[in-house]
């Protein structure tokens, strides 16, 4: 599903926002931030345009962690990744390309790399955002060499792709507690190693 972008008419909701709308009661309500559609996760909703202001002006509080599953490339050791990582990343139509110069200042660290589960040659990537850039970490990943699986615009082995939007913290003005959101009980998360899960059990404060 779209978070903004309708699809084929029908007689439903299209859209992430317009079921979020009938949801809440907020006719109002605004996505200050959006998820591809092939993404799952977390969103956030804010309850108008007042409330977008003011989440847009709390950003440099919020942390996100994204679970991403990946194949490194021939000669790549994906755990020589793990670490910061910095670009500069232009939007070119539908994907963002890494630049030399020109591009939008990029980060993300990359917290841990884990074999996946049941699937050969492929990784469970646990990765912090230090920017929120178009397609980042669909295009940083595919820049070191290991694109997510099924990501055919940037280069990725044939399958079924998985980028989730896994866990989401901010620390509220004045009392300085951290809101985490993470549920190990999603029916739809995709299984990852006791690693790479203690590691993202780690992250959180």
């Amino acid at each position: 599903m779209s978070s903004e972008a309708p699809g084929p008419a029908s007689g439903e909701p299209r859209t992430l926002i317009e079921h979020a709308r009938r949801m809440l009661s907020w006719p109002d309500a605004q996505l200050p931030h959006r998820l591809d559609r092939v993404t799952r996760g977390w969103v956030v909703v804010a309850r108008d345009r007042a409330a977008v202001a003011e989440h847009n002006a709390s950003l440099p509080s919020w942390t996100k962690r994204y679970v991403a599953r990946v194949r490194p490339a021939a000669g790549i050791d994906p755990r020589a990744l793990v670490g910061e990582h910095r670009a500069y990343l232009r939007r070119e139509g539908r994907v963002a390309r890494v630049v030399r110069s020109g591009g939008d200042p990029s980060r993300l660290t990359v917290e841990a790399l884990h074999p996946a589960p049941g699937r050969t040659g492929e990784w469970h990537a646990l990765i912090r955002l230090g920017t929120g850039r178009y397609h980042q970490v669909r295009a940083m990943m595919a820049h070191l060499g290991v694109s997510l699986v099924g990501d055919r615009e940037y280069g990725g082995a044939p399958g079924p792709m998985y980028l989730e939007h896994a866990w989401l913290g901010f620390r509220r003005a004045g009392d300085g507690r951290t809101e985490v959101a993470w549920d190990p009980s999603d029916p739809g998360r995709e299984p990852v190693s006791a690693e790479l899960r203690a590691a993202l059990d780690a992250a959180v404060p």
